[in-house]
Parts: structure tokens; sequence; C-alpha cells
């Protein structure tokens, strides 16, 4: 079955309230230019299908439906793979579900949803770039190599997650379904269309101090539990975290703080969550928090999420580089012997804000990036 030809129409997914049909693919036509050529095939229609989608972390279902569909009409062979009632997709040519490379991003973003908007040079909207933008492209890349008989069954396979932004829980559950031999695996996120050397890691935990309540008026029959996690956050916020000479330093953000329960009243509890971008093993910051930590009474800690920092592939020629201050779904595919690269359009300065955005030169170039990748992991 060639893909971009036998396109059918699915009554489930025109009943879909996103769904406004599949791109209309022209892979005869030559006098176009190269935006057009590309959006011919399916990048710009599917991008923007894609940005329309509300699929914050823990809503990505509708998200999840569209992609399976999609692949299915492509012509491939589409696996689901449940984490927490929600999809991760996977797909391959044929009957061989061990391939060569895998190509893989996520499809969750960061709330709130923001609505698509295209002005001719920057598409906005929520996930544009983090990482829709990788998704389209990598489906794209695909799709062209196919189209000119540069892959065949058993050397690309498609993957696309739930869950990455609040911990990785699609990434795990198909590092528990799949045991492939990939030898090559792409992960798509905001890279500027560069390889990243690497990524740190995360050491993100939850405070929590237990006071004594009693009228402002005599603080001394009460205990502060306010005053006590002011000095906590102080003291980690201003200590001396240990760098790496690639990763740079740890850095630190408590990011979440919740308090007291009148002005007038001595505060019996107050917590705070703490995310740290660690660039040594996440042991030795944890070891250095707890010494922080155990100097005060009544403090209670909870561990959310601990990975060490990650060290990538970056040996394909004619690729800048970057480091990446930022964590991803690395870590969560267990390393079985096979070359990780981290590589994709848009920037990461923009995602998760207000103004998320990514051209379309990087969308585009995104596409033959991802073309070049698969190319050098099957040589």
């Amino acid at each position: 079955m060639r893909l971009g030809v036998l396109f059918f129409l699915i009554s489930v997914v025109f009943s879909l309230p996103f769904f406004d049909g599949w791109p209309q693919f022209n892979l005869l036509s030559t006098q176009h230019s190269s935006a057009a050529k590309t959006d011919a095939l399916g990048l710009y229609s599917l991008h923007k299908r894609l940005v329309r989608i509300n699929s914050v972390s823990f809503q990505e279902q509708d998200a999840s439906e569209y992609i399976a569909e999609y692949l299915k009409s492509l012509g491939l062979t589409v696996e689901t793979i449940s984490s927490q009632g929600r999809n991760n997709v996977y797909a391959y040519l044929g009957k061989t579900r061990d391939t060569k490379v895998l190509l893989t991003s996520h499809i969750d973003t960061v709330p709130p949803y923001i609505a698509y908007y295209d002005d001719g040079d920057k598409i906005y909207g929520r996930g544009s770039c983090d990482a829709k933008g990788s998704v389209a492209a990598q489906i794209t890349a695909f799709t062209e190599l196919y189209e000119q008989n540069k892959v065949q069954e058993g050397d690309v396979a498609l993957l696309f997650v739930v869950g990455e932004e609040t911990g990785g829980d699609g990434m795990l559950a198909v590092d528990k379904e799949i045991d492939a031999s990939w030898e090559m695996v792409v992960f798509g996120e905001p890279t500027e269309n560069r390889l990243a050397v690497g990524h740190k890691g995360v050491y993100y935990f939850k405070i929590q101090v237990h006071g004594l309540s009693s009228h402002s008026g005599y603080p001394e029959l009460g205990k502060d539990a306010n005053n006590e996690l002011i000095k906590i956050m102080y003291e980690i916020s201003t200590t001396e975290w240990p760098s790496d000479e690639l990763l740079g330093p740890t850095t630190v953000n408590i990011g979440l703080i919740n308090a007291g329960t009148a002005a007038n009243v001595v505060s019996p509890i107050a917590e705070c969550e703490v995310l740290m971008r660690v660039s040594v093993k996440s042991d030795e910051i944890q070891k250095i928090a707890d010494d922080i930590l155990e100097k005060y009474q009544d403090v209670e800690v909870t561990v959310i999420q601990k990975a060490d920092p990650t060290y990538l592939d970056y040996d394909v020629p004619g690729f800048d580089t970057m480091l990446a201050a930022y964590f991803t779904d690395v870590p969560n595919l267990t390393q079985r012997g096979f070359k990780r690269y981290l590589y994709g359009p848009g920037s990461i300065l923009v995602a998760h804000g207000d103004n998320e955005y990514v051209t379309h030169e990087s969308l585009e170039d995104a596409v033959e990036g991802y073309k070049r990748l698969v190319a050098y992991g099957l040589k």
C-alpha cells in the first residue's frame, strides 16, 4: 500500500470535533516552492490540526485518537499502549515491530491551551514547538522517505507518547510494553534544529513543615510553620550547588508555595515544591538537600521525581550542537544499547510561554533534519 495514495475516510474520525479532513497530498506536482512542496506532503496541515487539539497533560486522548487514525490512513500498522487511561501510539510498516530506527516525541502540552495562529512566518499556539512541531515533522519526514523508496519494512517506527510534561508516565508505560532492539532513537524536542549533546537531570521534591496554630497576638503559644519554611527556602535557594563542566550549574526553582490559614493566625502548616535541574548525580544533590533539611524540626519531605543527567549522541555530520537545560523523556526509555539523539524544531526559550511559536523555516528544516538522521541510522 503506497503512502499518500490510499487515504481513506474513517467515519468515526469525521465525527470528532477537531477533524476537518485529511491533508490533500499532491505528490506529482513539481511546480511549487519548497514550502509548498512540504505542505503538499502534509506538514503544515498536519501541524495545524495537532495544535488545534487541546492535549494538556492527562487530556491527550483526542490527540492520540487523531494521530492513530492518521497513521492508519497512511497504511501503517498501529498499536496503542495505555497509560493511566490515555493511549500512546506506536506505528510501523507491515508486521515488523522491531525496527532499526525509532522517531519519537510527545503529544501532551503544559497548560493553558492557546489557540493556533499563523502569521505567515511564525506559527503560534500551545504545543506549536513543544512538541507538536516535532510530531508533525517526524511524520512528514517518514512519509517523504517512504514515497522516495528510501525506507521499507523494518527500517523506521514512530512513537508518540502522553505525559512527558508530568513525569513521563507515557514513555514509562511503553518501556515496559515494547522490548525492541532499535539501533537508533531520535527524540523530538525543541532544540533549534541542533543536536543536543546532553541535558540536565531533575530532583523534584515537596517540603511540608508542621507547626502549631495560635492567635497571632500571642505567637509564643504556637509554632509558626511559615517562618520555618521561609528559612528553609532561603537556605536552599542560596546554597552553592554542584556544577558540571559540560552541563553547567545545578539550578533551583521553588515553583509552588502553599502556607498559612489566615493573616491573624500563626500558621500550623506550610509547604512548597522545589524542582532542581541537576548537572551532577541526583544522589549527590539529594544528600545536600537532606543535610539542609535535617537542621529543621517537624519537616516532611516527599520526593516526586529524581533522575540523573543524560549524555546524548551527536556524531552525525552537518549538525550544530547545543546543551539542553531542560528534562526530557530520554531517560524514561531504558537504554538497551541504542544511540540516543535529541533534535527538533523551535526554541525551548518560548516553549511553555504565552507566546509559544515555531517558525515555518524551522519546521521545514526539521523535516530534512529527521530525514538525514534516519538515513544516518540506516547506513
